[in-house]
């Protein structure tokens, strides 16, 4: 769990249905008389879900039950991933505009995202028509319309719905897990232990072709045609066995700008991918360090900070790498590099070396050609009789 996750302590099933009476018949006492619900009851898991939205966020949500129940603390984690990717990444962003690709009947995300931060605002994609109206009708009871629209998307091959003139400052993705239903099967056969929760969620929220990797590859090969218009782009990950073939995809294209953390609520964990092409790099996120990029690092020196400032000067300009210092205060020094070639590996570092010592070689035969030719003096020196 996130640490300002509202959920780390469990809800009060008692308390919560004292307080709504929908939620009343799906409680039920242990011996000792701590209250609980059947998890795999889903009319118990929709009522749970609606109750929390309402009594936490003041969000009235309804949906049907053949669609995805959302876990709210599991997408509140989420929520506040984005929250402290943007602020360690753009401190000074405060009206944020965001994408929600497949927002679902309930629009889950854009909801908890405007009701947790005023002045963000969304747009949900999503491919069902009968699930797009449904969220509106949502998005109308909580008189949002004016902060989140939902646009249908018919061509299920394109991801992103974005304007040419629109910037956004992140896009969120909750893609279905598996490639088909015998994979779904197959996983259930594959737990040791009985599931505790029903997974409710029609086909096309659970199924696609090729699984999660290949719904991910989608927005990551799209995201290279968008480029820096959208700021971050993310993606929740349900099976483990995705991060290392994402990870290497995004390696392939030439995005070294990225990182991943993982979700977790009670038994079951989720993780999260982000990628980005801006120069901006994550540092204080909660990232799951096996899947660092190799380049990122963060140490403490025990040293002042001008002291470091200077001979990190001193490196980059050996270098041969441009830089500017945007911050500059007793606590933060921020230096800004524009990187034209690689300066640094040991093959660059030999060709400089020979080029210096070329040029030094062609200074040293021109000082000898000189020194070896006749002097030649000149008519007025004779003409003053100086020689």
């Amino acid at each position: 769990m996130h640490p300002r996750n509202i959920y780390n302590k469990e809800p009060d099933f008692g308390l919560l249905a004292k307080e709504f009476t929908s939620f009343r018949p799906f409680v039920k006492q242990t011996g000792n008389g701590r209250s609980y619900i059947d998890f795999k009851d889903p009319e118990a898991n929709r009522e749970l879900c609606k109750c929390l939205l309402k009594k936490d966020f003041k969000l009235d949500v309804d949906f049907p039950l053949d669609t995805l129940c959302p876990a709210v603390p599991n997408r509140l984690n989420y929520i506040l991933w984005l929250e402290d990717l943007i602020e360690d990444t753009l401190p000074s962003k405060k009206d944020c505009r965001g994408i929600d690709i497949g927002v679902g009947a309930s629009c889950i995300y854009p909801l908890l995202g405007c009701a947790t931060n005023p002045t963000w605002r969304f747009l949900g994609t999503e491919i069902n028509q009968r699930s797009v109206d449904i969220a509106r009708q949502n998005v109308r009871r909580n008189l949002l319309d004016e902060k989140i629209t939902i646009k249908y998307n018919p061509d299920p091959s394109k991801i992103f719905l974005v304007d040419g003139d629109t910037d956004y400052t992140f896009s969120m993705c909750n893609p279905p897990f598996y490639s088909s239903q015998e994979e779904i099967d197959q996983g259930l056969l594959n737990k040791e232990l009985e599931p505790s929760a029903v997974c409710t969620g029609s086909d096309n929220e659970m199924i696609t072709k090729g699984g999660e990797f290949a719904f991910i590859k989608l927005m990551v090969m799209e995201s290279l045609q968008l480029q820096q218009q959208i700021h971050w782009y993310t993606s929740m990950i349900g099976l483990k066995r995705t991060i290392r073939p994402l990870v290497r995809l995004l390696n392939d294209q030439g995005i070294t700008n990225y990182t991943i953390t993982n979700f977790t609520q009670g038994k079951t964990v989720r993780w999260a991918i982000a990628w980005s092409f801006h120069p901006e790099r994550p540092v204080h996120v909660h990232a799951i360090e096996t899947w660092r990029p190799v380049y990122q690092f963060e140490i403490k020196l025990p040293k002042e900070i001008a002291f470091v400032q200077e001979c990190t000067s001193d490196i980059l300009q050996d270098l041969d790498i441009n830089y500017s210092v945007d911050e500059e205060d007793a606590d933060e020094i921020v230096l800004s590099c524009k990187v034209l070639g690689n300066t640094w590996s040991r093959a660059a570092r030999r060709q400089k070396k020979r080029q210096k010592l070329q040029k030094e070689d062609a200074t040293d035969a021109n000082t000898t050609a000189e020194a070896q030719e006749p002097f030649e003096t000149s008519n007025s020196l004779k003409d003053f009789g100086l020689i």
